[in-house]
């Protein structure tokens, strides 16, 4: 859960894997999946994460300010129709959706007890067509 990454030492405390997942950086420096950043990088004001909120030192708090997964809008769109040629007897449906059309990159569930940590889907396409008879 994101709660777990309340300051700059529990992000330092994570595996490399886990400091890419939530965009940690400092200052010019990034993680990677086999090489985390260590407090040599970092200082009090240079570090941050792309897909965490961390509280600024000191002002963590479990009830009234913990550490989050970012904020983050997500786009879908779709269209389709009952009747594509417009028979009486048989139909034809078709449908079409996109799905995070901004193709945002973006996490939910970091380090969850229950279901492990997930990224958004990148945009997908999906298409239906359906008989009726």
């Amino acid at each position: 859960m994101a709660g777990s990454v309340g300051s700059l030492d529990d992000a330092l405390g994570l595996t490399g894997a886990q400091q890419a997942a939530i965009g940690f950086f400092c200052g010019g420096f990034l993680p990677t999946v086999s090489t985390p950043l260590t407090a040599v990088q970092c200082t009090a004001s240079n570090y941050g994460a792309t897909r965490l909120v961390i509280p600024a030192p000191g002002t963590q708090n479990d009830d009234h300010n913990p550490s989050r997964v970012a904020p983050r809008n997500l786009f879908d769109i779709g269209v389709g129709t009952e009747n594509l040629f417009r028979r009486e007897r048989f139909h034809t449906t078709a449908r079409f959706m996109v799905t995070n059309l901004t193709n945002k990159d973006s996490l939910y569930n970091f380090l969850s007890t229950f279901s492990g940590t997930h990224f958004v889907q990148p945009r997908a396409y999906q298409a239906a067509i359906g008989f009726v008879f």
